[in-house]
Parts: C-alpha cells; structure tokens; sequence
C-alpha cells in the first residue's frame, strides 16, 4: 500500500502559492524518507491545529497501516473519506486495509467506489481483480484485469494474472493472445518471452532462460509454501522416502546438496541424513527463505550446472525436487550432476511425465513447464555415466483439481 494523490487543503495551498513547502507535505516526505516517528508527530501536530485535515487522517492512516497496525488505520483512513469523499487513492488504501483484516464484501465496495472515482485507476481495477479472482468470480476478475490494460498497457502483472486466469478457465487461445500481447509491450521480458513460447509452441527454448526463473520465484517466494500445500505438494515427501531406501538415511554421514533448494523443503528432511547439506537456487528470494530456516551448512546463488560443475566429486548425494522442470534437454544436468557426485553417489529427482504415448522427448506446456517421456530420461541418465535409473510413476501435486503425474528417478554413479 502506498499514499495516494492528496486533495490538498486551502491552507497548503496558499504555502504552495508563496513556494513554501506546505506542513502536510513536509510530514509526507518524513514518511515516505522512513522517518515514521518525526512523521507520526508531525501529522498529530497538523491535526491538533486541524482536525478535520482529510489529508492528514489519509497518511497518518497509512502510517498505522506500516506499522502494522490496522484497526486504526482503517478508523483513520474511513474519517478521512466523510471528509474528502471524493479521493480514489484513499478509497484504494481503505480497501487494502479492509483486505488485510479479512473483510473482503467492504473492500470491494471500496475498490468499487475508487474505480468509479477514476474510471482510469489501474492500480485499483488491478487490486479490484486480484480480490475478484479470489471470490471465485474469474469472469469478473477478467472484466477487471482487462480495464487495467486498457488505462496501462504496461502494467506487467495484469498481463500476467489475466493470462493465469484465462488458461485456468480453460482459454488457452484467450491467454497465448495475452502473452503475445505483453511480449509485444515489453519484448525484453523474461515471463512474457518463455509464456509466448510455452502458449505458442514457437521458439521454445531447450530450457527456461535463468532470468525468467528468478522472476518466477521471487515473485512469489513469501507465498510459495502456502501455494504448495493446498497443491498436496509431495515431491520432498517422496524423494526422500526413496533415498531412505537406498544410502545411510539418518546417520549424519553423508554430504548432500540440495539442487533447486528453493525454501528448503527438502532440506528439512534431508538435515538428519548429512554431515554437510549445501543448498542452490537462482531465486534470492527463496534463498532468503531458506536460510531462515537454519539447516543448511552453506547456500549458494547460482545457475545449477554450473553450481554443480563447481565442486568436481564433492557430493555423496544431489537431491533435486522438480527443479528440472524448467529443463527441457537434460543432458548438461546429467552430466554436471555425474559431475560432483563421488563415485558410487546417488542422484534422485522428480520431473512431470510426458503421456506414455507421446513420441515427444519433452514438451514446453502452456503452464510454463516442461514434461518429459520417461525412455528419455532414462536414456539422459545412462548416457551422463550413471548405473541404469530407477524410474517409478508418481503423483507430485495437484493442479486445478487434477492429478500431476511425475517420474520419480534414482540413478547411482558406479563405484
């Protein structure tokens, strides 16, 4: 949440005419410096003298919000509006606030009354969409998200939640036209380029440009093990029930790294098998997450090849959950995995299944991500230098409604 346009008073005016800096605006400039308690003051100072200071009420509204504080911010920020009614910025933060206490019927009204105030607000449609879609109500979302297009065409993540939304609803044509759409706005972005190709099926990549991975992640690394639960995510689950099977589970012996760590999922079940657990990922956001969590013995921001290459025959195991999702060609992972495994070391990771009939080594799916056929993977994992793979037939999460089939792989370097 941010302040909006103020509907400055007469006094400010008469300070702007005189080319003074007006009170409300210095305690303005103190907020958005971060200065919050010079600003606090300065905004109680105004409204001692003016109580009925709209503007006031508004900021210092949003500076209780920053402190996290929202009863009162609301309470602010709804004795600002029956004085300025008229201000869409204010009704956009009000309907944030009403958000973040969970009173979704009141902060609609309040988008509502914001976008009629300024039928060209993007920020407000945009915020009036995400919370529609989160009503279940995807066609109206869509009427939203497509308003916030035609005020600005450059507002990246409507493009991006309109094209979710329509290939969700079953739109897949409806969402490649948006993808295009954003790719011909912005040519030099990473999401709009690889969902154009994944869309299209033109121009696809033999595996999703690193950039357009970290964009991925760090746009919803806070989210990311909230989004994975409702999806009965059981990638971590499953491998390591695999590895229990197969090296000295649990005896803190081993020197493990976690491939595509992410927030650490896999390394919450892997902490009591190591001697030393090293996490990689492209996503400093997810990285962020990780560390917090304490287990790892080192992280590393770094592309996985060649993280892995780094560090020739240093690793007893490389467990790696979903991450070569976003490969389509395996063979440079096989072979960096092979790498820095020791001899005898074991390599176990999961990727989604290509439909047993499909003649295709892999596919680039509208949803962004790559399938492969198993004798694919198979064959990858031979040819990098491994011991035949053992390949077992998975569900790794669900996805609208709908079962994920995976492959399950574990594959040993001889000794």
């Amino acid at each position: 949440m941010r302040p909006g346009s103020p509907a400055h008073n007469t006094n400010d005016e008469k300070d702007s005419v005189r080319g003074e800096t007006s009170p409300i605006e210095k305690a303005m400039e103190l907020h958005k410096a971060g200065r919050l308690a010079e600003a606090e003051a300065a905004y109680h100072v105004l409204l001692r003298q003016r109580p009925n200071d709209a503007d006031a009420l508004h900021f210092l509204g949003m500076l209780r919000a920053h402190q996290s504080r929202f009863p009162a911010a609301i309470e602010l920020m709804q004795r600002s509006l029956k004085i300025s009614p008229n201000n869409p910025h204010a009704w956009n933060n009000l309907a944030n606030l009403l958000l973040a206490e969970g009173r979704e019927d009141e902060a609609e009204a309040a988008y509502t009354r914001a976008t009629h105030l300024n039928p060209d607000m993007a920020e407000a449609w945009f915020n009036l969409g995400v919370l529609l879609r989160r009503k279940r109500r995807p066609g109206d979302a869509v009427v939203s998200f497509r308003r916030v297009l035609d005020s600005n065409p450059r507002f990246s993540r409507a493009y991006e939640s309109l094209a979710l939304l329509l290939y969700r609803m079953g739109q897949p044509g409806l969402a490649a036209n948006t993808y295009r759409k954003w790719l011909e706005v912005e040519p030099d972005n990473a999401t709009a380029r690889h969902m154009v190709a994944a869309t299209s099926g033109q121009d696809v990549p033999e595996r999703a440009a690193d950039k357009y991975v970290v964009e991925t992640f760090d746009s919803f690394a806070g989210r990311f093990e909230q989004i994975l639960e409702k999806l009965e995510y059981a990638a971590p689950r499953l491998l390591a029930a695999a590895l229990a099977e197969r090296v000295r589970f649990g005896e803190n012996a081993l020197d493990i790294l976690d491939a595509g760590c992410g927030t650490g999922l896999c390394g919450v079940l892997l902490r009591s098998s190591a001697k030393s657990l090293v996490g990689v990922d492209l996503s400093p956001g997810m990285l962020e997450k990780a560390r917090a969590r304490g287990i790892y013995d080192e992280l590393v921001e770094a592309e996985l090849c060649a993280a892995m290459r780094a560090r020739p025959a240093a690793y007893d195991v490389v467990n790696c959950a979903d991450t070569l999702v976003y490969f389509g060609a395996l063979e440079e992972a096989m072979a960096a995995a092979a790498a820095c495994l020791r001899p005898g070391g074991v390599l176990a990771f999961t990727v989604e299944a290509e439909p047993a009939d499909s003649s295709e080594r892999y596919r680039l799916q509208s949803h962004g991500r790559y399938t492969h056929a198993g004798d694919y993977v198979r064959a990858a994992t031979t040819a990098a230098g491994f011991g035949e793979p053992e390949i077992e037939a998975v569900v790794l999460r669900k996805e609208c409604g709908k079962d994920v089939q995976g492959h399950l792989v574990v594959a040993r370097l001889p000794t």
